[in-house]
C-alpha cells in the first residue's frame, strides 16, 4: 500500500484482527493469483465452517526447528527447558522437507508455511525451500519472521522464491518497548531498515507478491502502543495483524503477567470450536500434530518416518478430534481445554471425563 487509505479491521478466527485497505487480504491475493486461489479459499471457507473434511489437509504448517536469535520471555524459545519438554525428534532438513512437500503436491495441497517457533531466516538456504514448494504447485506460501536477518541479498532471493505472504513480527512501536518485548534483539531501527529495504526492492522490481504485513501481539507491556503501531504502518504495508496473547504452555504462572488488560477483563467464553483440525496439520520437527499448540505430546498423530500425512489426516484419532470440536466439546480433551483456557484466561469450565 503506497498511500494511506481507510483500513477496516476483520477477523476470521477471533484470535487475530487484521487491518487492510483491501478488506480481507485474500481478496487482493485472489486478484493477483486468479481463479485457482479463489477456488482454494472457497474450499478453505467451507472447511472453516466445518461443512467439509477434505481428503488431505489444506495447509501444511512446518515447525522445522526451534532456533531463534531472540530470547523473548513470553515465547517458549526463551526457556530452553520448556523447548526440551515439548519437542522431540530431529530438525527437518531439506531432504525431509522435500518428502513432505512431495506428498502434499501429490494431493494438490494448496498452502504451507515453513516456519513455527523459530526465526526462519536462520536457515541459510530458506529461499530454496520456498522455491521448491512453489515449483511443486503450492499456491499460498506464507512466512513470519522478526526482520533481523533479512539482508538485501536475501530479500531479493525471497522476492524470486514464489512466497505469497511475508509478515514481520514486531510487537512494538517504540525502540524502548521493542527492547523489552524482543529480548536479545538487534535495535528496532535496523529491523525497520530491513523491512523498508524489502519494500523498496519489491516496488522497484514491480513484484506483486508477496503481500507484506506486520504483526503486533497485544500484551500488558506493549498495549499502550497499539494505536501508534496501527497508525504508523497504515499505508506502508498490505496488512496489519493484531494478535491476542497465548502463553506457549499451560499451567505456568510466570506467563500471566503478559496478558493484556483487555484479555483479563473479557467476559468468559463458553462456546468454542477449533477449526484447525479441519484445515491443517502441523509438523513439529518430524512429529505430525493436528494444530499449532506447542504443548502436550498426547495429540501426536505419528512421525513422518513411520506414517504418511494422508494416513495421519484420515486416522481414527484425527476424525475423533474433528468430531469433538464440531460438537463443541473441546473440554473433553485436556490439551484442547488447556489451549482455550490460556487464550481466554477468564474461561470457567469444569472438565468432565477427558480423552487424555
Amino acid at each position: 500500500m503506497s498511500n494511506k487509505k481507510k483500513v477496516n479491521p476483520y477477523t476470521t478466527d477471533g484470535k487475530v484482527v487484521t487491518y487492510s485497505s483491501e478488506g480481507d487480504i485474500n481478496n487482493l491475493l485472489g486478484k493477483i493469483i486468479g481463479d485457482k486461489f479463489i477456488k482454494y479459499r472457497e474450499i478453505w471457507d467451507k472447511a472453516n465452517r466445518m461443512e467439509l473434511v477434505t481428503k488431505f489437509p489444506l495447509f501444511l504448517h512446518l515447525d522445522m526447528n526451534q532456533e531463534c536469535n531472540y530470547k523473548c520471555p513470553h515465547c517458549i524459545i526463551g526457556t530452553l527447558s520448556e523447548v526440551k519438554e515439548n519437542y522431540s525428534g530431529n530438525y527437518l532438513d531439506f531432504k525431509n522437507f522435500k518428502k513432505i512437500i512431495d506428498e502434499g503436491s501429490e494431493h494438490n495441497c494448496p498452502s504451507m508455511e515453513p516456519q513455527g517457533n523459530n526465526e526462519p531466516f536462520l536457515i541459510k538456504n530458506l529461499n530454496e525451500y520456498i522455491y521448491y514448494a512453489h515449483k511443486k504447485g503450492f499456491i499460498d506460501i506464507m512466512l513470519n519472521n522478526n526482520g533481523s536477518a533479512l539482508t538485501k541479498k536475501r530479500a531479493q532471493q525471497i522476492l524470486d522464491s514464489g512466497l505469497t505472504r511475508l509478515r514481520f513480527s514486531l510487537d512494538a512501536f517504540s525502540p524502548e518497548t521493542y527492547s523489552k518485548v524482543r529480548v536479545g534483539s538487534i535495535p528496532l531501527k535496523r529491523v525497520l531498515k530491513n523491512i523498508f529495504t524489502f519494500l523498496e526492492l519489491k516496488e522497484k522490481g514491480n513484484y506483486k507478491l508477496p503481500v507484506v504485513g506486520v504483526s503486533f501481539c497485544e500484551m500488558s507491556h506493549n498495549e499502550h502502543e497499539l494505536d501508534q503501531f496501527i497508525e504508523f504502518w497504515t499505508g506502508k504495508v498490505d496488512m496489519i495483524s493484531i494478535q491476542r496473547y497465548m502463553p506457549p504452555v499451560p499451567g505456568k504462572k510466570k506467563y500471566d503477567k503478559y496478558y493484556s488488560t483487555k484479555q483479563l477483563n473479557e467476559e468468559p467464553i463458553t462456546d468454542f470450536k477449533c477449526v484447525q483440525p479441519f484445515q491443517r496439520v502441523m509438523i513439529k520437527n518430524d512429529k505430525i500434530t493436528p494444530c499449532c499448540v506447542s504443548f502436550n505430546k498426547d495429540l501426536i498423530l505419528g512421525s513422518i518416518h513411520d506414517t504418511t500425512i494422508f494416513d495421519a489426516w484420515n486416522s481414527e484419532k484425527m476424525n475423533k478430534i474433528r468430531q469433538m470440536h464440531k460438537d463443541g466439546k473441546f473440554y473433553l480433551d485436556k490439551t484442547c481445554n488447556d489451549c482455550v483456557n490460556i487464550i481466554y484466561p477468564n474461561h470457567k469450565i469444569q472438565i468432565p471425563n477427558q480423552i487424555n
